[in-house]
């Protein structure tokens, strides 16, 4: 079968412009696999990171409870070296108040 040389041109500009998209196509979807192997890459880095984060809080919350357990114990030492554990303190926190020797204001 013979074609004319302005049908043959036509049908090479055809194929060429179809080749380019299928480029195009390519290069667009190698595009996108690079990005997404990227964000995976830095997803990832972030978990990891925020794995290590999460540790980190864990122990420092577990420090904090064995700072403030034992501050909590020595308080209560200190108090009942002074005394101040002692049930007369409690009984006596009223004493302010009703104590003999103490000036009334004057009500104006």
């Amino acid at each position: 079968m013979i074609i004319r040389r302005r049908t043959y041109d036509n049908l090479r500009a055809r194929i060429s412009a179809y080749q380019a998209q299928v480029n195009d196509y390519h290069q667009r979807i190698d595009a996108d696999r690079v990005r997404q192997s990227t964000a995976i890459v830095r997803g990832v880095r972030l978990s990891a990171r925020l794995d290590r984060m999460v540790r980190a809080t864990a122990r420092y919350r577990a420090a904090l409870a064995a700072e403030t357990r034992r501050a909590d114990r020595l308080q209560a030492r200190l108090d009942n070296a002074l005394g101040l554990d002692h049930p007369a303190i409690d009984a006596g926190a009223q004493w302010q108040d009703r104590r003999t020797d103490k000036v009334k204001k004057a009500t104006a």
